[in-house]
């Protein structure tokens, strides 16, 4: 039963004892009570234990006052500060019924119920003689229990000691899971870190393996780029394929198949100097030339070893395992006999017997050009020519053929040069450097300032023939610088005695007064 509803029965006599007495004694009970309070591990224990000793002593006091109710009247229903009239009966008017009044009084830290009961009409004199009294009384403010406090009384009485035990056994229980989980996330987080670490030197292992992939694709493509190289140097001109049995040609060093070369030099077309078809040894004493650089052959191609082992390297690297290799031909005896002379039939048609059959022009050693027998003795040094006054008296009006006639190419005029030639080798002019002429479209030749050129030889391609082999033959008298792409550059010297110093390098001035010379 609710603590807000006591059932008191009304009495009409006092009470024994005094108001003050039975408030004395509740205090006195509560104290005890709140003395023996037990102990508790959870914050809420104090506030359950409050509301017990509320409820406890509510139940003293309804204990404690049997003297109230009284067997000649009916027992009268109290609410806590709240009072009711009785419902009247049917057909009569009712007379309200005094209820007497309950409500709580705060008195420490316990709830102490007090009773106020209105006064019947049997007892007004009494209460006149107690009015005295009452007015000492202080008024005691009402106060009613929170719903809170109730549902947490009514909580308390139904968890008994098997239910508080069985969940103190699942605490102790959860507490363990959770210092094992604690375990359990401690070790993960020592298994997570030593992967990490892992991570970290596997990343910069495949950092530094990647950079050494990097340095080895550098290398591999130099290396490439050499392989390729060497094997475009080691290409025939003729077959356009690695070179089989390559030989040199003199003088200019050009290397080519054998078999090329023997072909070339067989269907190489006749000059008009040279012998007729019908002749059987034809081929024998025909011009032959470079296929390369178009310089005259004089002698007979020799064996490269070193480059034939070059292409052989490249040709086993290059060839698949499957593929068959190439058949070696069979060595010939003499592979350029019919195309070339014997070494001793050389020495004979060149030989000094027939010097004297030589007319005053023999001097030239070569298509008519070549040096003096004491200017082949020099043993002292070359230098460097300097500029020199032109040598050959022409104007514009020896060419009326022409519409109009260049600057530069009047002074190549000057200086022993001839249209075709000029034409020819790509020739220019410059007061700096002189004349320059241009062969096999890439390598350039500075001749100085004046050349002499054989009275047959109109298009110079002789003279720059043999100025070509001379290059190679007598390189003391030549600077030759060589480019990376293969072609070079050559500078003709002259013996240091013969270097001329000239008061004024005015060839216009000098030309004048070669036109005076003439007149005169």
């Amino acid at each position: 039963m609710p603590t807000s509803f006591l059932g008191i029965p009304p009495s009409s006599r006092r009470s024994t004892a005094s108001t003050r007495q039975r408030e004395n004694r509740s205090a006195q009970i509560t104290q005890a009570v709140s003395h023996r309070r037990r102990k508790s591990r959870s914050p809420d224990a104090r506030a359950l234990e409050e509301v017990a000793i509320a409820r406890n002593d509510s139940g003293h006091r309804k204990k404690k006052r049997p003297h109230l109710q009284s067997s000649a009247t009916a027992p009268v229903e109290l609410h806590s500060g709240i009072s009711d009239d009785a419902a009247p009966e049917r057909g009569r008017k009712a007379k309200g019924k005094h209820r007497a009044q309950s409500y709580f009084v705060e008195q420490g830290e316990s709830l102490v119920l007090r009773e106020l009961a209105r006064p019947s009409a049997g007892s007004m004199r009494g209460k006149r003689k107690d009015r005295s009294k009452s007015r000492e009384l202080p008024p005691l403010p009402s106060k009613s229990p929170t719903p809170e406090l109730q549902e947490l009384a009514e909580d308390i009485s139904e968890y008994s000691g098997a239910d508080f035990l069985r969940m103190k056994l699942e605490l102790e229980n959860l507490r363990k899971q959770l210092s094992v989980s604690k375990k359990t996330v401690l070790k993960q987080s020592k298994v997570i870190d030593e992967l990490r670490r892992d991570l970290s030197h596997s990343t910069k292992a495949q950092k530094d393996n990647e950079s050494e992939i990097k340095k080895l694709k550098d290398l591999t493509k130099k290396s490439d780029e050499i392989v390729a190289n060497v094997e475009t140097n080691l290409t025939c001109q003729i077959c356009m394929d690695l070179l089989s049995r390559p030989h040199g040609l003199s003088p200019c060093g050009h290397v080519l198949c054998q078999g090329c070369l023997q072909e070339w030099f067989r269907s190489a077309p006749p000059n008009d100097e040279d012998m007729h078809d019908d002749f059987p040894d034809d081929v024998l004493y025909r011009k032959k030339t470079c296929p390369c650089c178009r310089t005259a052959v004089r002698s007979r191609p020799i064996p490269i070893f070193l480059v034939k082992s070059l292409a052989s390297a490249i040709e086993k690297a290059k060839a698949s395992p499957s593929a068959p290799p190439r058949a070696t031909p069979p060595p010939e005896d003499d592979p350029w006999a019919g195309i070339f002379l014997e070494h001793d039939s050389e020495e004979d048609w060149s030989g000094e017997e027939s010097d004297d059959d030589y007319d005053d022009d023999d001097g030239w050693s070569f298509y008519g050009y070549g040096t003096p027998d004491d200017e082949e003795s020099y043993e002292g040094p070359y230098a460097h020519p300097q500029w020199a006054p032109p040598t050959v008296n022409v104007s514009p009006a020896d060419f009326p053929f022409l519409d109009s006639l260049d600057g530069d190419d009047l002074a190549m005029l000057r200086r022993g040069a001839t249209l075709q030639m000029i034409d020819l080798f790509s020739m220019r002019y410059t007061h700096e450097s002189g004349l320059q002429a241009v062969v096999d479209n890439a390598n350039v030749i500075f001749l100085g300032w004046n050349i002499e050129l054989h009275e047959g030889d109109e298009m110079g391609e002789q003279f720059m023939e043999w100025i070509t082999g001379d290059i190679f033959e007598r390189p003391e008298r030549w600077e030759i610088m060589e480019d990376m792409n293969g072609s070079w550059t050559a500078w003709r010297l002259v013996p240091q005695d013969e270097v001329e110093e000239y008061d004024t390098s005015d060839s216009e001035a000098w030309a004048a007064d070669m036109d005076e010379d003439v007149d005169m």
